[in-house]
């Protein structure tokens, strides 16, 4: 039964769930007076646990987009509007409007909420944001301002609330034009951390102002729609949109600092205008174009070099970023050189990259012949024939003759330039134009073999393909001088489709002899950390941290290292540091996704739940965000969330994201949620044969990247010292990196079930190089044991991925 979880699971994809599903949180339509059926203008239409909803048009029209969010139980949809009853929804009457419009009505009552005016207003909240990005703002301007509103305002009860992630203070003044009290309560505030809206409540106010940038990565506002939010902007780069919505939202008034005097804004809100909505410019930006020789690349990664925001081209390759004249932009794409170029005085940039494998082509001799169309995958790509002067060549399954005995059989006459002496397990095979004193090496499955891999039957090769020298040399050094030869047989396509590794690792001729150390994350520490290390004593080190901190303000390298050394020595410590990276890399979901690696293994499952919302909302066109997501609601104990969002993946029912790839991980942790959970979620909603009884794997290994461009090499030895390699690289699984980049995916799962007991080896190997980088890719490891059991066991590690790792043992266990 175990065995066939995965077919399974396609098979329900295809069949049980269309029948039951429901999109993600998306619906539309129009508001109505249910006596006169005129359209009601600002109208408020939110999900109570989704932070800012939206306001309806003059025409009473509205359109909810939450692709990113899901509806639990708990959920509650309220539509509200003065003179009018509110309507509550809840669970499945929400689901019910996804992806229709709908015509809402609602009834007049007698009953009108109090609006004080802004002269009447007596009891205000003051939110101070004191989190690292805020100490930009131009306080200058923002005590003008308060200055101001108080001059209107005469006495006033105010309750003043410091805040990051936490509330820092709570203070209660009454000011009478006087605000010195206020500004006392910020001498010598360290502006620190990250920021969350969701810790804010109002309570007994009138009015609330909040100063901030409004970039809230650990959690949005949740609060009373009722009271009017006046939200303060005084930095040109703030998150505009958001402190528009939400002023919008409540009724309130957006006064943005680096757009209008404080006359002009104090003057807005006397008139009880109800939000300002100019369209605000970057301030300085400039305009470029990535490109091949053969056309445009969309989502090349673009940044400011000592800035952690990235920009991705469109699909015409054209982007715009915050840059100016002199700044140095580094642009990234899979399979191209990484460039750095310099913003000059022109009106656009034109950025052309080159493949990697180009180099390599300007050493190989072309003959001048008429172009052909046959091309060949070199490892490096498809490439044409023409272009690499037939160095390489491929042979398929179908041209492999049914009577083939042996390897010799299938290349002899088939190649130009290969010479096969001998028959039978005898032959001996030579690639002319490289070291011809050097036989050629063979690489089967990724494993490379100096001798004639006879055991291997010719019927179950996928292809056979050459590398000459130059190309074979650059790809695995000098002991493929005289060439290579590259096997991929069917067993090993099998493998990578099941994913199940039980099989694989018995495959004939994978005998595991190397000798590999464990991996030794003591002499892998940056120096930093070593300096830190020498000093006696938690607290001095966590000043030298500090210290050093000065010096690497935008350097998330700096901070994920830093964290994870005061992880095991100081947990609290670790948790500021965290922060601090949270708020240094805010809109750059790469960093952000090392962060929430670094929160789960911690076992901060709140905090990591916050950073995959955040990312999904910076990145909704990848499907890794939204598996990420739904574990997430999982581990941070809201069951019915997960649920909901694992549904809406397997059933494809998010709008242009395709969860292709995902679908084996996918499957399988939908049966864990059901499987543990079963009594906390709603299992109506899933075909009956999916609340399994006995849902069980022995092992299940879950491996995650940061960057899906990172290079690496995953191999298993079994306790028969049989190895199973996985490759995630280019060169040797060019088809898988395009889909990550196509689909926005970059995970990959193992099943050891009902495998030979004794111990097993993991083993990691690196093959990058040190380029620049917005951040040296990161990986997660997560191992469980009897999963889908009460007495599942998980453990996670988070590893640089750095050349200084070469080949070393990441974990072993015995099964």
């Amino acid at each position: 039964m175990k065995k066939k979880y995965n077919i399974f699971i396609i098979g329900l994809i295809a069949v049980g769930f269309l029948q039951t599903l429901t999109a993600q949180t998306v619906f539309r339509g129009k508001i109505l007076d249910e006596t006169t059926q005129a359209p009601v203008a600002g109208a408020k239409i939110g999900i109570s646990d989704q932070g800012i909803g939206v306001v309806t048009s003059e025409n009473g029209l509205f359109n909810y987009r939450r692709y990113h969010q899901t509806v639990g139980n708990a959920s509650r949809l309220n539509i509200s509007a003065p003179g009018y009853e509110t309507i509550e929804l809840r669970g499945d009457n929400i689901r019910s409007l996804f992806n229709k419009s709908s015509k809402i009505v609602l009834t007049q009552t007698d009953e009108v909420p109090e609006k004080k005016e802004f002269l009447a207003q007596k009891n205000v909240s003051i939110f101070w944001d004191a989190s690292l990005s805020s100490e930009r703002r131009d306080f200058r301007k923002e005590w003008g301002f308060i200055e101001a509103y108080f001059e209107e305002l005469g006495e006033v009860n105010v309750t003043f609330i410091i805040f990051n992630e936490k509330i820092l203070s709570t203070k209660r003044h009454t000011i009478n034009k006087d605000i010195s009290a206020l500004k006392k309560e910020v001498e010598g505030l360290e502006y620190q951390g990250t920021t969350s809206y969701d810790i804010l409540t109002t309570g007994n106010t009138d009015a609330a102002l909040l100063f901030s940038d409004g970039e809230a990565v650990l959690g949005q506002w949740e609060g009373d729609r009722d009271i009017p939010f006046y939200a303060v902007s005084s930095l040109s780069r703030a998150n505009h949109e958001y402190l528009r919505s939400l002023a919008m939202f409540t009724s309130g008034s957006y006064v943005n600092l680096s757009e209008a005097s404080i006359a002009e804004s104090i003057d807005q809100l006397k008139k009880g205008v109800p939000f300002k909505d100019k369209t605000v410019a970057i301030s300085s930006s400039f305009n470029g174009i990535v490109k091949t020789s053969i056309g445009p690349i969309q989502g090349a990664s673009i940044t400011i070099k000592g800035d952690l925001e990235e920009f991705l081209s469109k699909s015409d390759g054209s982007f715009t970023v915050p840059a100016e004249v002199g700044d140095v932009l580094q642009i990234r794409y899979l399979g191209m050189h990484p460039k750095e170029m310099l913003v000059e005085d022109v009106p656009s940039l034109v950025v052309e990259m080159k493949p990697v494998d180009e180099l390599l082509k300007e050493v190989i001799i072309e003959g001048k012949k008429a172009k052909s169309k046959e091309t060949s995958d070199t490892g490096f790509g498809e490439v044409s024939v023409d272009q690499i002067g037939v160095s390489v060549n491929t042979i398929t399954s179908a041209e492999i003759r049914p009577n083939a005995q042996y390897i010799g059989d299938i290349i002899r006459g088939r190649f130009a330039g290969v010479q096969v002496s001998g028959f039978g397990t005898e032959a001996v095979f030579t690639i002319r134009g490289g070291n011809n004193s050097q036989a050629a090496i063979w690489v089967v499955d990724g494993s490379i073999y100096e001798q004639t891999p006879n055991f291997i039957d010719p019927q179950n090769i996928s292809s056979i393909s050459i590398l000459k020298s130059i190309l074979a040399t650059a790809r695995y050094g000098s002991i493929a001088s005289g060439g290579a030869f590259i096997v991929k047989t069917k067993a090993f396509l099998r493998s990578e489709n099941d994913g199940e590794i039980v099989d694989t690792a018995l495959i004939t001729g994978n005998e595991y002899t190397e000798q590999v150390d464990q991996l030794n994350l003591e002499a892998l520490k940056p120096n930093y950390v070593k300096q830190i290390q020498a000093i006696d004593g938690v607290e001095a080190q966590f000043t030298m941290y500090q210290n050093l901190s000065q010096a690497n303000t935008t350097n998330a390298e700096f901070f994920i290292d830093m964290a994870l050394y005061f992880q095991p020595l100081d947990k609290e410590k670790a948790r500021k540091i965290r922060s601090r990276l949270v708020e240094v890399a805010q809109k750059n979901p790469k960093v952000l996704r090392v962060a929430a690696y670094l929160y789960e293994s911690a076992g901060d499952y709140d905090n990591a739940l916050k950073l995959y919302e955040r990312i999904t909302s910076i990145a909704p066109r990848e499907a890794q965000s939204y598996r990420d997501l739904a574990k997430a609601y999982e581990e941070a104990g809201y069951y019915d969330k997960s649920l909901e969002l694992y549904i809406n993946m397997l059933g494809e029912q998010i709008l242009g994201v395709d969860f292709s790839g995902l679908d084996k991980p996918l499957g399988h942790e939908l049966l864990h949620l059901v499987s543990l959970h079963k009594n906390k979620i709603n299992t109506e909603r899933l075909p009956d044969d999916w609340v399994l009884p006995n849902f069980r794997l022995d092992l299940r290994m879950v491996l995650e990247w940061s960057d899906r461009e990172a290079p690496f090499e995953f191999q298993f030895v079994n306790p028969k010292d049989k190895f199973f390699k996985w490759n995630h690289t280019l060169f040797d699984n060019k088809e898988r990196l395009e889909a990550e980049v196509k689909t926005g995916f970059q995970t990959e799962e193992f099943v050891i079930d009902e495998a030979p007991h004794g111990l097993w080896r993991v083993n990691i190997e690196y093959l990058g190089e040190e380029t620049f980088t917005t951040v040296p890719p990161y990986l997660k490891y997560t191992i469980y044991r009897d999963y889908g059991t009460p007495s599942e066991r998980k453990d996670v590690k988070v590893i640089k991925l750095t050349s200084d790792i070469g080949k070393a043992q990441l974990d072993e266990f015995l099964l």
